[in-house]
């Protein structure tokens, strides 16, 4: 991506590679992040950093393990930030809407997990289990 197609606008696509199930990294501006989660979804959680330090929301991101594309289609970074994985009673991770509330009596704010939105944009290839 050249800085003129930056500067028209165009959107850039951030790489995300993962390592392990709990370990990811990308680089934002130039500088490289390393991410070690052991608690969720790590790239859920490399797209709230990645909010955190600037990127613009619409930017894509590339899921990638040992060079290979992890997840299709590719999604925004605030589609990413939004979600979070919840484990069954079985072990299986499924995706989830990360929802912001309130605790009572306090002004901290914690998160509160429900079902993601119906997303009826076309899948091609194997898709995230849990989220439509």
């Amino acid at each position: 991506m050249t800085p003129l197609e930056l500067k028209r606008g165009i959107p850039t696509m951030i790489r995300v590679d993962l390592f392990l199930s709990t370990v990811a990294s990308f680089i934002v501006g130039g500088d490289s992040h390393v991410l070690d989660v052991r608690q969720g979804c790590v790239t859920c959680t490399a797209a709230r950093k990645m909010l955190k330090l600037g990127v613009d929301p619409a930017e894509e991101i590339d899921v990638r393990r040992n060079g290979k594309p992890v997840f299709t289609p590719i999604r925004s970074v605030a589609w990413w930030a939004a979600l979070t994985v919840v484990e069954d009673d079985e072990q299986e991770p499924t995706f989830r809407l990360l929802t912001p509330t309130k605790r009572p009596h306090s002004d901290n704010s914690a998160s509160r997990v429900s079902d993601p939105p119906e997303d009826k944009t076309p899948v091609a290839g194997p898709s995230i289990p849990g989220v439509k």
